[in-house]
């Protein structure tokens, strides 16, 4: 299951370390783009920015809408691309296997 974390304080507060600490705090591993993309394909819609293991930021949008995505786009995963580790900040995607989607 991938699943979307957002730092207490709110969302973009992670950098790349951050995110992968934050993933292992919630017995689980950054996603990976296959995975985002095979859960927004079941569904998955997220405004929110996030990392994934290969250090770019992306989000998956089943139903694009001001502001995610715009309206008219078509659905699908939107990629900031690779974004620098340790400056930039945002939330991040966490994949377990152990849940339950």
């Amino acid at each position: 299951v991938v699943f979307p974390y957002q730092h207490p304080r709110g969302h973009y507060h992670l950098s790349f370390l951050g995110a992968q600490q934050a993933c292992e705090e919630q017995d689980s591993t950054l996603a990976t783009f296959t995975q985002l993309f095979q859960s927004w394909k079941e569904g998955l819609n997220w405004c929110n920015a996030g990392w994934l293991a290969d250090g770019t930021v992306q989000y998956p949008i089943t139903r694009p809408r001001m502001p995610c995505g715009g309206n008219g786009l078509a659905p699908g995963v939107r990629s900031y691309g690779r974004r620098h580790r340790h400056l930039h900040r945002y939330d991040v995607f966490c994949f377990s296997s152990s849940l339950r989607g």
